[in-house]
């Protein structure tokens, strides 16, 4: 019997308190558009003979040389990114880092198999403002917790084997675009190991610490606190759930805070560039009658080329509003529940 009608069975006949911050699974994708790209079944052949790369033996190995030869190049790595780039290397770095993305999704899929564990395909979609590969990776959540933190660390492992070949090239060559390609890629995989956002660093941590549902966990200690500084009653948790749930509320606060600070400069920065000179951000449109509508053409793709960083900025404030008006909901509702409870201190 599959897995999900097992659990559907169980929900009607045993007490729903069983069932409190269970992981169910879902077919949903958390997407504004998605496109599957690979098939479970081309998925798992990919992935067929990749399984071996996940032996302790192996991971130790190939973690340790990736730790010292990326240590060796990031610095340079870092410095060159500055420079100007070519179209030329734009459209290969492009091309490369969406190959390395794709390297990541296969990691998740090759952790699945390493443990036997049933998975869906590979495709691409808009995560929010950023686009994204996902791999399906749902049936997961039926292994133990250590397992399921190999599954999210599976991508950015197979990000970080990927770069022990892009650091050699580096180090053998010092080819500006494998440099480049380093920064790229390590930002990346920085960034998906961040918990604010339902990445990997999100479900390691759930699957690490035995907390789902992580943002909810978050909103009812942010209403349980507010209960004891009014002195009313509310249940208390483990300690080390209580710590990590915490320590999380305050570094999601700080990336927050970051994120508001950055929006806020860079709709200040746009608004003065183009106020400041209006005829370099917006040029006529007339067409000139001896190169007829080139120009048009060209004035279009000028205007498409300043307007996607504007609307991403745009777009990323609307959806930052929205999480803010999110979280002072979460705090008035956490008055009134304290005010609704009665007093005395807390309880277990």
């Amino acid at each position: 019997m599959p897995a999900e009608r097992l659990i559907a069975l169980a929900a009607q006949t045993l007490p729903p308190v069983l069932f409190r911050d269970t992981p169910m699974p879902t077919s949903a994708k958390p997407f504004l558009i998605s496109w599957t790209l690979l098939s479970p079944q081309s998925a798992a052949r990919m992935a067929a003979h990749l399984g071996w790369l996940f032996r302790p033996q192996v991971v130790i190995v190939l973690v340790a040389t990736f730790m010292v030869m990326h240590a060796t190049v990031l610095q340079s790595a870092i410095h060159l990114v500055h420079d100007a780039w070519t179209i030329q290397e734009t459209v290969a770095l492009a091309l490369l880092f969406l190959f390395s993305g794709l390297a990541h999704e296969l990691g998740h899929i090759a952790a699945c198999r390493y443990f036997r564990c049933p998975h869906g395909g590979i495709g691409f979609g808009l995560y929010f403002i950023f686009p994204v590969w996902y791999a399906d990776v749902t049936h997961a959540w039926q292994l133990r917790p250590r397992q399921r933190a190999v599954v999210d660390l599976g991508g950015v492992y197979f990000q970080s084997i990927l770069l022990i070949a892009i650091d050699a090239v580096a180090l053998g060559s010092g080819n500006p675009l494998a440099l480049k390609l380093v920064w790229l890629v390590t930002f990346a995989m920085l960034f998906t190991l961040n918990p604010v956002f339902k990445f990997d660093g999100y479900w390691l941590l759930s699957d690490l610490s035995g907390l789902h549902n992580l943002h909810q966990q978050v909103s009812l200690s942010v209403c349980a606190l507010i209960a004891r500084a009014m002195g009313k009653q509310s249940a208390s948790r483990p300690p080390l759930q209580a710590a990590i749930l915490y320590a999380y509320l305050v570094l999601s606060g700080s990336y927050f805070f970051y994120i508001g600070l950055f929006l806020g400069h860079e709709l200040h920065s746009l608004g003065a560039a183009m106020s400041v000179t209006p005829d370099v951000y917006w040029p006529s449109l007339e067409p000139d009658h001896h190169a007829g509508w080139r120009d048009v053409t060209l004035v279009l793709g000028h205007y498409l080329g300043i307007l996607i960083w504007p609307l991403m900025i745009v777009f990323a404030s609307f959806f930052f509003l929205n999480r803010l008006r999110q979280g002072v909901n979460v705090i008035v509702t956490g008055i009134r529940a304290a005010r609704a409870l009665p007093a005395g201190g807390t309880h277990g």
